[in-house]
């Protein structure tokens, strides 16, 4: 969760009351080369409003973040036809929200506007784009990915924001792709604001952080990952590799993030979920990929903590604890087992091979004697208990004659 060390907002009749912790992010004044910038925006947005039509009037002002003629057109429209139904502003609000117009934002929200609109694009109705080109070779940003820190706190803050609403794009060989926008952010590397974006929505109380995504394993979304596209444990009926939140959050190197959801105890991960996809064993095995390839140097001492807490996780997660015990697929446990053994062999590295010469009925006797070492929980310590020591022996007696 983000904390903010300011005061709590003020609810209003269009902010969510427990929509999300993350810092108010607000404008900065304006610079005097900004102001006139403005000026020149609203002189030409009166000259569109005469030659062209309210709407795409409306849209220009949203772009450029024209208020007062913003304030204009929907209470022209709302005194002609009794509310602002069809004034466009819900296109106008993704207009303003692609182009980081947060003040412009915030006044066609007040007037109405549905949040998910500016949070998943201009309309998530429509027919789905591609997310690469042709060759599957070039990524195709999409507005989701654009959006600001501020313009994303904006939204939360709604009470008719939906943060998990589907995106969907296509991926080469004919298969679309479905994401949430946290999803569809953090598998950007190249946002700067991806991490701090992901921490507000998976943060929301209306975000479910055991989502998973499925892709083919040799599509163009696969190949941008950087973890080998055939290490990839696939659905056992179908075609289609599933990973869950937190194993993409490490097939994209967003590290902090990870760290956010594994440590963060009012966001209830599992790493077990969904159950009886796959989304459990390529959660290791995008682990050990990693691990592998050294991709956890550069976190230092901080990658102790990430790898504690990613083994907390999975000792106390039952529906983890079930799937690998069923499963009989070797590799997973073999994983698991080097997962666990990290930091304890001194001579080399653990992998997987360490275990190869164990059958499936050794494998999950190890498993066990984790789990029931990490369970096991020592007696309590007596000052634990006794806060404050009872009287000693000898003094009740002495008090006792005394009292006689």
């Amino acid at each position: 969760m983000i904390h903010s060390s300011s005061p709590a907002p003020i609810q209003t009749g269009n902010q969510s009351p427990n929509a999300t912790d993350a810092p108010p992010y607000r404008a900065t004044r304006r610079t005097s080369s900004q102001k006139l910038t403005l000026r020149c925006h609203q002189a030409i947005n009166l000259i569109s409003l005469k030659f062209k039509s309210r709407e795409s009037t409306l849209l220009r002002a949203a772009t450029t973040g024209d208020l007062p003629l913003i304030r204009r057109l929907v209470r022209q429209h709302t005194l002609a036809n009794g509310n602002s139904v069809g004034t466009g502003l819900e296109d106008a609000a993704a207009k303003a929200a692609a182009n980081g117009k947060a003040e412009a934002l915030e006044l066609l929200l007040e007037f109405g506007a549905y949040p998910n609109y500016a949070l998943a694009g201009e309309n998530f109705l429509i027919p789905p784009r591609r997310m690469f080109d042709a060759r599957g070779r070039r990524r195709q940003y999409h507005v989701t990915e654009k959006l600001t820190p501020e313009i994303v706190s904006i939204l939360l803050n709604n009470i008719y924001i939906r943060p998990e609403v589907t995106i969907r794009l296509g991926d080469t060989g004919g298969h679309y792709l479905r994401f949430t926008p946290k999803e569809l952010i953090n598998s950007n590397p190249g946002n700067i604001n991806r991490e701090v974006i992901c921490k507000m929505l998976a943060s929301h109380n209306r975000v479910d952080v055991n989502t998973e995504i499925s892709f083919y394993q040799t599509g163009a979304f696969a190949l941008s990952s950087k973890v080998d596209n055939q290490s990839f444990y696939p659905h056992p009926q179908s075609p289609y590799i599933h990973v869950n939140f937190i194993g993409q959050t490490l097939m994209f190197d967003n590290f902090g993030l990870t760290e956010h959801l594994l440590t963060d105890q009012t966001l209830n991960l599992d790493p077990g979920l969904p159950i009886g996809t796959g989304a459990a064993e390529n959660l290791l095995i995008i682990f050990m990929d990693k691990y592998c390839k050294g991709c956890f140097r550069k976190l230092n001492q901080r990658f102790d903590i990430l790898l504690n807490a990613l083994r907390d996780k999975i000792a106390n997660s039952g529906t983890f604890r079930n799937q690998l015990l069923a499963s009989e697929n070797e590799l997973f446990k073999q994983q698991f087992l080097t997962l666990f053994a990290i930091g304890h062999q001194d001579r080399h590295d653990p992998s997987p091979a360490d275990f190869q010469h164990l059958n499936c009925d050794q494998l999950n006797n190890k498993i066990m004697d984790i789990f029931l070492t990490i369970s096991y929980e020592a007696p309590p310590d007596y000052h634990r208990l006794y806060p404050n020591p009872p009287p000693s022996y000898d003094s009740v007696i002495a008090g006792d004659f005394e009292s006689a």
